[in-house]
């Protein structure tokens, strides 16, 4: 098992890349976070054939002054965290064979735990 916590908000995909005529492009902020992921990632023993199961917890506030549901794009936001994390760890996220987000209420620290398990 592998638990590495992300200590920082991350944006979601609409905000991390920038558009030239068709082509899509990793902003330069982007490319600066992804490498702060990475140096979070530690050292396993998972093999690249290994099914995995991935559970991804984000904290923060969800909720508007007047207790609405804010409107976030919670999966957005995972997919630049599995991909980053997943090339930290040197694997292929081919490899998730089950994948769970929680949304976790929390007006005061904004961050990801990542816990990947092998099945």
């Amino acid at each position: 098992m592998i638990i590495i916590e992300i200590p920082f908000k991350t944006p979601t995909v609409n905000h991390l890349y920038g558009h030239r005529g068709y082509r899509m492009f990793l902003k330069k902020e982007a490319k600066e976070l992804r490498e702060k992921i990475i140096n979070l990632c530690p050292d396993h023993d998972f093999k690249e054939t290994d099914k995995l199961n991935v559970t991804v917890e984000i904290y923060e506030d969800w909720y508007t002054q007047k207790g609405d549901i804010k409107r976030k794009d919670v999966a957005n936001r995972e997919k630049f965290l599995i991909d980053s994390v997943f090339e930290g760890l040197g694997l292929d996220d081919k490899q998730i064979f089950e994948h769970k987000i929680i949304k976790k209420q929390n007006k005061n620290i904004e961050k990801a735990i990542i816990q990947i398990v092998l099945l």
